[in-house]
């Protein structure tokens, strides 16, 4: 899921776990009163892993387990802990005998080359946090262990579920029907483009709310000629954009481009069946020449080639534009303008369609990284059972009592994690919910958090207004679940590991794509430069790309 946009969303569950208690004499004392505390019972599992423990269960005598940390949330630590030594670690060790050790912990910019040298070096940890690559590089040299029974027979039910929820979250560690790693599977839906437009602007000039990208255009030139502002100056347009385009975070043309039925960056079924690379369908060429128009027209922001997404953002909070196209975390990149005395306000809206087929928007699933065993291991149902006990502690039973205000927030220094995949819409219901009866007692911790923080904007906190615009009633929240009740989304359709092209001419072929993009949205080429773009993207590796794609996917 762009650091300073980004937030962490933590902590729903509907699904209790069980398990028992069996021990003897004062351990089995110490034990329960520790069950106690944390809301947890536990349960034996003896050294050989047999699975009558249950998924939280306890090694008796106790393990100890290497892997490795990146280092996201050392900012979160409770006073006088450590990466090495903190709630995760201590619960580790008290409830499931599991002593976690790591091999290094390093910044998170590092990771990947630190894990590479690992790699080079043959001496792996027991448990590995690796990128896809890396992970196909494992896999590929037999060094990863199979996952697959120990998964059945250990994984909780609130995993099994969480992995379930609206796509196979084990889908890229699958392999011949045999499971060899856990993803960090967030889900989907918050990956749905949206408009974002400025409404103290719309009213301003008396326009109504967009109903098609004809609708869409006439705002962006109403924003750029009619001085929404009231500066009496030529300083204002109606688009923003950044110079990464669709792989450039925020503020980006994807959802412009669904208005047109193209499917950018993403692998769609066509008419035979087949998958096919958006990016390249007749679609995508009317999408940018739309844009080639507007750009040309003086409806775009002049200089977004030149612009990162914080320097677009910036000029958005400038106050010198009036739409453009993100996501539910869009908020964050324009909260800066939310301050006592300014009137300006923006509302998300659905995509709309460029004709009468209604528009569907892209998901892309997200799945970070790849938890594995090293091959030989002796325990790999720990790594479920490290799993089972982070969801349990954030989700389950036990996070509803007092002892779960100790992890809450604190996922990042867990060294293997999942949040709960497309857990914001049922956030977002519940707070609605609970904000028409003003009555909070039925959420759960966060979900209180953004209920007090939309109550504080209400009561004139400029600054909480991001909480009104993510999770209430006119929300990003709102038109993710419009898509899902109106059947709008279209995913990704390749969620595996890279293919062997993708690995080697993958970097190029983007490269080729942005710079093509670019240029013609600039005037700098002709809309015909997308016809070559195509011709050149099969020549230089596309081609085969999608029949490894295609074979893979079968």
């Amino acid at each position: 899921m762009r650091s300073k946009w980004k937030f962490s969303l933590l902590l729903l569950s509907v699904l209790a776990l069980s398990a028992t208690a069996a021990c003897s004499g004062s351990e089995a004392g110490k034990e329960t009163a520790d069950a106690e505390e944390t809301g947890t019972a536990t349960g034996n599992v003896p050294a050989d892993g047999a699975k009558s423990g249950g998924p939280l269960g306890k090694y008796d005598p106790p393990i100890t387990l290497r892997t490795t940390l990146t280092d996201k949330a050392k900012d979160s630590l409770d006073a006088g802990d450590t990466l090495e030594n903190n709630v995760w670690t201590r619960g580790y060790e008290r409830e499931l005998g599991i002593k976690v050790t790591y091999d290094w912990i390093v910044e998170g910019s590092n990771a990947g080359e630190k894990m590479n040298l690992t790699l080079a070096s043959g001496d792996l940890p027991d448990i590995l946090a690796v990128n896809q690559a890396q992970y196909k590089q494992l896999l590929e040299a037999g060094q990863l262990a199979d996952l697959t029974e120990v998964y059945e027979q250990h994984a909780s039910d609130l995993v099994k579920q969480f992995y379930a929820m609206g796509a196979d979250g084990l889908q890229p560690t699958k392999q011949d029907g045999k499971l060899y790693g856990l993803t960090y599977y967030s889900g989907s839906y918050d990956t749905s483009p949206m408009l974002w437009i400025r409404t103290d602007w719309m009213k301003q000039l008396n326009l109504d709310p967009p109903q098609t990208m004809d609708d869409v255009i006439a705002i962006a030139k109403a924003f750029t000629e009619q001085d929404p502002d009231r500066n009496g100056e030529n300083d204002t347009y109606g688009l923003a954009l950044n110079k990464g385009l669709t792989s450039g975070g925020d503020i980006n043309p994807t959802g412009f481009m669904n208005g047109y039925h193209a499917y950018p960056g993403v692998w769609l079924e066509d008419e035979s069946g087949a998958l096919a690379y958006g990016s390249i369908q007749p679609e995508m060429r009317t999408a940018l020449a739309k844009l080639r128009e507007l750009y040309a027209g003086g409806y775009i922001d002049p200089e977004f080639g030149t612009k990162d997404l914080s320097k677009s953002a910036e000029t958005v909070m400038a106050g010198r534009i009036g739409l453009f196209f993100g996501y539910m975390t869009s908020p964050f990149a324009v909260s800066g303008m939310m301050k006592d005395g300014s009137e300006a306000d923006w509302l998300p809206y659905p995509i709309p369609s460029a004709d009468d087929k209604p528009a569907l928007v892209q998901n892309n699933i997200d799945y970070g990284e790849i938890f594995a065993v090293r091959k030989d291991y002796e325990h790999p149902e720990a790594l479920i059972q490290l799993m089972n006990f982070q969801v349990e502690k954030s989700y389950g039973e036990s996070s509803k009592s007092e002892a779960a205000a100790s992890y809450f927030g604190k996922e990042g220094f867990a060294p293997v994690r999942l949040l709960q995949p497309n857990k914001n819409i049922g956030i977002y219901n519940h707070v609605v919910d609970a904000l028409e009866v003003n009555d909070p007692s039925g959420l759960n911790i966060e979900e209180t958090s953004y209920y007090d923080g939309i109550q504080s904007y209400r009561g004139g906190d400029r600054s909480a207004w991001w909480f009104e615009r993510i999770f209430g009633p006119d929300s990003s929240q709102s038109i993710i679940q419009h898509y899902i009740d109106n059947d709008l989304i279209k995913l990704n359709e390749f969620v595996h590991p890279s293919t062997d092209t993708m690995t080697a001419k993958g970097a190029t072929l983007g490269k080729l794509e942005l710079e093509t993009f670019v240029k013609i949205i600039y005037g700098q080429d002709p809309i015909e430069a997308f016809d070559q773009f195509v011709k050149n993207w099969k020549a230089l590796g596309g081609d085969q790309m999608t029949k490894e794609v295609n074979q893979i996917a079968q």
